[in-house]
This record gives structure tokens, C-alpha cells and sequence, in this order.
């Protein structure tokens, strides 16, 4: 890119050719005092996450028996995480919108906002029959070695899934914020709930209706990977303050989009050795994310996109052939452009919230680590 863009440091390259340097849990593309906030955060999270599930399990008394398998093995995947962003976003937002006593004050929502994470990759792993999730057993795998047939492992991943969002809640509630906060809170985390489960009922039984496409990824992935959390945030600092909200889905929806874009991206030309799964993933898996749709029209493209499709061990040269086509086409490129297009949007919504400039400068960082990633 010919000019420095806001979100990216100087010394970054050019997030198309996927190629950099960085630990996972510090994204290279974020600045260094997102990188430094978003760590403190894990940190409070990663201590109050599993006291929280010991203190559920102890509580309900489980100790044998079907209750604590479904308990373990909800528990050891809410524990290994991930980058904790969501609940960064979480202590961001709620900090700057005035929320006293920083991460540590909310721990409680910031544990919720990971619980919910955890009980979607639940049935959503089941769904999509993964069993590898975060460096582990899958709900559904991990529980598939104590019951005597696939269905009961089925069930027991949708048990686990089932007590992560009650437990979520119950968290979110343990808040000690005024009851006004605590309610506002509620009420986002619902419908954080409500958009996601639509979204993937739509993203099912869609039968791959391109117009789709962009009200699917507002519901399934922005709902609450990036305005949801920022809501919840702010309704914490604020209660149920719309006309703020507003401001803030201004700046969090495209956002979100760019999220998405940058993931289908990832899936098909990201390096496997980060993002752990192979090049041209989502075409294994049938998935009709933009880039297969923007190529899609493509005759060179067609042949090729019958016979790696939804395929499971599809030809990798002809996998290689496709995601040749797809940069050949233009494709990719014009997905890049309408990702940079998201992020141009989302910066002229921030320079209009009324926040802080070190919050301002820390939201940024945000955009770095969760748009410009490489797994």
C-alpha cells in the first residue's frame, strides 16, 4: 500500500501476503499498548476464568459420573482459550466509557463473554464434526472416549455447550455493578445469543444464497466477536445508553466485517503452520464464504470449484489450481479491497466517538489485532 495505514505499525507488511512474524496471543499487527492492555486482560480472565468453573462444579456437587465428564470437558475448553479478544473488548469498551476500577472490577463479564465463546465452539465443533479445537479434544472428541456410541457424544457435547451459556449468564450476574448496569448487560448478552443462533440457522439452511452473505456475517460473527462485546462494555459503564450505543455499532460493524473477510482469507491462503488447518480449508468444508463467491462466476474458476468443493480429500493440485484462479481472477484482490474499505469506514466512526484519545488510540489497536491477524 502506498500509504501507512492507521491500524498498521511501521514496520508491518502488507497483510495480503500472510506471511509475518508474531506470537499468536500478541497479534503483530496490534500496537504496543493494545498488545500490553490486551495481556493484562488475559491475565485477570486467565485467573478468574477457572476459579469461576471449580466454584460451579463444587457448588452442584458434581463428582461422578455423566454430570462431571460433561462438566470436565466443558471446563478444559473454556480453560485453554484463545486470544481472550472478546473479553479484551469487553474491559476496552467499558473502560472507555467511564467504567471505574479496570479489568478487574468486571471480571465476572469478562469470564462470561469467554463462557459463551466456549459454549458456541461447542456445538458448533459437533456441527461441524471438528474434533481438534484450540490444541485439544473438541467437546464431542473429548467425550467420545468415555460413552459408548458416537450419539451419546453427541449429546454430551450439546449437555456441555447447554451448561457453558448457563453458567455464562450466572457469571455475567456475579458483576458487582449497580442493577441498571447489570441489566443493560443482560439485555446485549441476550441478544448477542439471539444473532448468533440466527445467523448460523441462516448460514445451514441458506443453500449458499450469495445475498446472504453479508446479513449472515453481521449475525454470526460481528454480533459477538466485535459489537457485541464493545455493547456489552459500554452497557456496563453506562446502562442502556442507545444513543451511545449507536455511535459504537458505527465503528464495531465494519469492523466485525473485515473480521470475517480477513478469516475467509485466512482459510484459504493462510499459513497452516498458524492457523492450523491446511491452505484451501473452507473449500474442503463447502464453505461459500466471499472469496469463493467473488470467484465463482469465473469459468476457469468452475471446473476446478466442482472438483474441490465440499470434498473432503479433494486433489490438492487442484485445490493449489484454484487458489491460483482466485488470485489470478482479481478475487482476492477485490475482497482485500472491500476489507481495507471496512477498515476506512470503522476509522471514520471512530474519529467521532466520544471517548478518550488514549482510548481512541487503544480501539486502534484493536482493529490491528483482530483485522490484520494471521490465524
Amino acid at each position: 500500500m502506498a500509504t501507512l495505514h492507521p491500524y498498521r505499525p511501521a514496520n508491518s507488511v502488507r497483510p495480503t501476503e500472510m506471511d509475518r512474524r508474531g506470537d499468536a496471543a500478541t497479534p503483530p499487527n496490534a500496537s504496543p499498548s493494545f498488545a500490553a492492555y490486551a495481556q493484562h486482560v488475559r491475565s485477570v480472565v486467565d485467573v478468574a476464568l477457572p476459579a469461576f468453573l471449580q466454584e460451579r462444579r463444587d457448588a452442584f456437587g458434581v463428582a461422578v459420573g455423566g454430570g462431571a465428564l460433561v462438566a470436565d470437558a466443558f471446563a478444559a475448553l473454556a480453560v485453554r482459550g484463545g486470544k481472550r479478544l472478546r473479553a479484551v473488548l469487553v474491559a476496552l469498551a467499558y473502560e472507555a466509557s467511564g467504567g471505574a476500577g479496570g479489568a478487574s472490577r468486571i471480571a465476572p463479564a469478562l469470564v462470561a463473554i469467554e463462557l459463551l465463546q466456549s459454549y458456541l465452539l461447542a456445538h458448533d465443533d459437533w456441527m461441524d464434526q471438528d474434533d481438534v479445537r484450540r490444541g485439544g479434544p473438541s467437546c464431542h472428541a473429548s467425550l467420545r472416549a468415555h460413552t459408548a456410541s458416537e450419539h451419546d457424544a453427541a449429546i454430551g457435547a450439546i449437555l456441555a455447550g447447554d451448561l457453558g451459556v448457563a453458567v455464562a449468564q450466572r457469571a455475567l450476574l456475579a458483576v458487582d455493578l449497580p442493577a441498571e448496569a447489570r441489566l443493560a448487560a443482560a439485555v446485549i448478552f441476550a441478544e448477542m445469543q439471539e444473532k448468533v443462533v440466527q445467523g448460523q440457522a441462516l448460514d445451514v439452511f441458506s443453500q449458499g444464497d450469495a445475498s446472504l452473505g453479508s446479513r449472515i456475517r453481521d449475525l454470526k460473527t460481528s454480533s459477538y466477536t466485535v459489537e457485541g462485546p464493545l455493547l456489552l462494555g459500554a452497557a456496563l459503564a453506562r446502562g442502556m445508553d442507545m444513543p451511545y450505543f449507536s455511535q459504537i455499532q458505527e465503528f464495531a460493524r465494519p469492523v466485525g466485517d473485515a473480521f470475517q473477510l480477513r478469516d475467509d482469507l485466512l482459510s484459504l491462503f493462510g499459513d497452516p503452520a498458524k492457523t492450523g488447518k491446511p491452505r484451501g480449508n473452507d473449500l474442503r468444508e463447502g464453505k461459500r464464504t466471499d472469496v469463493i463467491r467473488e470467484v465463482s462466476g469465473d469459468p476457469e474458476a468452475a471446473s476446478l470449484l466442482e472438483a474441490v468443493f465440499g470434498v473432503a480429500t479433494p486433489d490438492e493440485t487442484k485445490v493449489e489450481a484454484l487458489l491460483a484462479r482466485i488470485v489470478a481472477s482479481g478475487a482476492r484482490d477485490r475482497v482485500e479491497a472491500r476489507l481495507e474499505a471496512c477498515v476506512a469506514a470503522a476509522t471514520r466512526a471512530l474519529d467521532t466517538l466520544p471517548i478518550s484519545a488514549p482510548s481512541r488510540d487503544l480501539f486502534a489497536g484493536a482493529v490491528g489485532a483482530l483485522v490484520f491477524r494471521e490465524a
